[in-house]
Order: C-alpha cells, then sequence, then structure tokens
C-alpha cells in the first residue's frame, strides 16, 4: 500500500529536455514520420478552435469562449513565441521550434482579434452586469488589460514553478481548458448562439488526440507517458468527460436560428 501511494502521490519524475524534441522531430528517430503527423493534426485542430471563435463572434456577435480563455491562451501563446524563438536560437535553427513560433505569432493574432472584438462586439454582454448605465470602451480595455496581466504573470511563474523548458508542460492545460471551459459558458448563457455543434465535436476529437498512448507530447519524451506520468492520462480522461458534456449542454439548449437577429447573417453550426 505504502508503494501504491508513493507512486501516486509522491513521485515527481524528472522533465522532458528541448534534446528529447529535436531528436523526436529529427528525420534519424526511427518514429519520426508518426511524430510529426500526430504534431500536425494536434496543431490543425488547435488552429480551427479559434478559427471558428472568431467566425462565430462574426456571424453571431457572440464567441463561444469567455474571456478568461482569450486572455489565458493570449498569454501561453504570446510567451510560446518568445520561447520557441529563443529555443530555435540554441538549437540553431531547429525546424520545431521556428514552425512552431511562427504558429504562435498567428494565434497571438487570432486571440487580439477575439480581445478586440470583446471591446467592439461583446462588451454589453461581458460586463453589463458591472455597468447596468452601459459599458465604457476604456472600462471594457481597462478590464481586459487587467486579465491579461494576471494571465501572463502567473504564466511565467508558473513555468519557471513547473521547470517547464520550452512551454509543454503548459500547452496542454491549454487543451484541458478548451475541454472545460467552453460548455460551462454555454450552460451559463443558456443558448446555442456563440456555439457551435461544429465545434463541439473539433474540441472532442481536439481532446481525445492528445491524451492518446500515442500523444505528440509522449512521441516526443518518456516524460509523458504513462508509466511515468499517470496524472497526465487521469487529467484527460477527465477532460475528455468534459468534451462529450459539451454536446449534452447544446442538445438542451434551445437551437438557434438560421439567420442570427443581431448580424443579418448565417448562423454558424
Amino acid at each position: 500500500m505504502l508503494d501504491f501511494l508513493n507512486h501516486w502521490f509522491a513521485r515527481y519524475p524528472d522533465t522532458y529536455t528541448i534534446g528529447q524534441f529535436v531528436y523526436s522531430f529529427s528525420p534519424s528517430n526511427p518514429r519520426f514520420a508518426l511524430t510529426v503527423a500526430v504534431a500536425a493534426v494536434t496543431f490543425a485542430i488547435g488552429f480551427l478552435e479559434y478559427i471558428w471563435s472568431f467566425r462565430l463572434v462574426r456571424a453571431e456577435r457572440s464567441a463561444p469562449y469567455p474571456l478568461y480563455m482569450h486572455a489565458y491562451y493570449f498569454a501561453i501563446d504570446f510567451m510560446g513565441f518568445i520561447v520557441f524563438a529563443l529555443a530555435a536560437v540554441r538549437t540553431n535553427g531547429f525546424w520545431l521550434f521556428v514552425a512552431a513560433s511562427i504558429a504562435e505569432v498567428v494565434w497571438v493574432c487570432f486571440e487580439v482579434y477575439n480581445l478586440v472584438k470583446c471591446v467592439t462586439v461583446e462588451r454589453e454582454d461581458i460586463f453589463g452586469h458591472l455597468y447596468p448605465d452601459g459599458v465604457p470602451v476604456k472600462a471594457a480595455v481597462g478590464r481586459i488589460i487587467g486579465a491579461i496581466l494576471i494571465t501572463w504573470t502567473c504564466v511565467n511563474l508558473f513555468r519557471v514553478f513547473l521547470n517547464d523548458p520550452c512551454m509543454f508542460k503548459w500547452y496542454i492545460f491549454t487543451n484541458i481548458v478548451m475541454a472545460i471551459g467552453p460548455g460551462l459558458y454555454w450552460e451559463k448563457r443558456a443558448t446555442r448562439i456563440g456555439a457551435s455543434w461544429t465545434l463541439a465535436w473539433i474540441i472532442l476529437v481536439g481532446t481525445v488526440n492528445s491524451f492518446l498512448p500515442a500523444n505528440m507530447w509522449a512521441l516526443a519524451s518518456p516524460y509523458f507517458t504513462f508509466a511515468n506520468n499517470p496524472w497526465f492520462y487521469l487529467a484527460g480522461i477527465v477532460a475528455i468527460g468534459f468534451a462529450v458534456r459539451n454536446l449534452l449542454v447544446l442538445r438542451r439548449l434551445p437551437a438557434k436560428p438560421v439567420i442570427c437577429e443581431a448580424t443579418g447573417r448565417k448562423t454558424i453550426l
């Protein structure tokens, strides 16, 4: 019993290294093609999750994610751009870190767009309960900047606490939050406006992909395998459960109209 408790609650495996990712994403790795393919799918799903966000806010004047998620992802991806760029310098321009840094710039642009829409389109929905007479633009901007500062400083603090050389530990948290946050937000709003069946399925597929035994992280470093890090996979089971719950939440909500009254545009399924 003591061995069991020690294994689950008092064991802290060594962290991953940049060198492990360099080897795993090099042609000399026998599983190079599989590793690159799984990573490409993982990144593509991440892009789709945010592409659907700005599609929804444009078509329906309502984003599928709450403000804290936009601020959280902006902080992580902004830091990811810097950390991956520095890793590229340290590894003589290794292609993975160059490509990941460029991808982070794209994600940051997506997130900035959504944060701007929080001010120009969604500020009454987000902050209206605080300003009954109307939300001033200055107040909305100030609160969003505050949210960014909180998330940015905490991301960097825990990046150090977690001994996370290239943000890869942090990125699994992005998938956990993506699985859990949207459904709770849709349930709170009690409408399918700003939500999407397609997005819910994308989130579910992305969550499952992140926690399969042959996920991008485990293919790159033994630190992320079940033998060394079982809590990674237990967290994945919980996240997948919430991703399934997102579909059940949508099912209970009233169907959205074909044309959104607020914009006159066709709604997003």
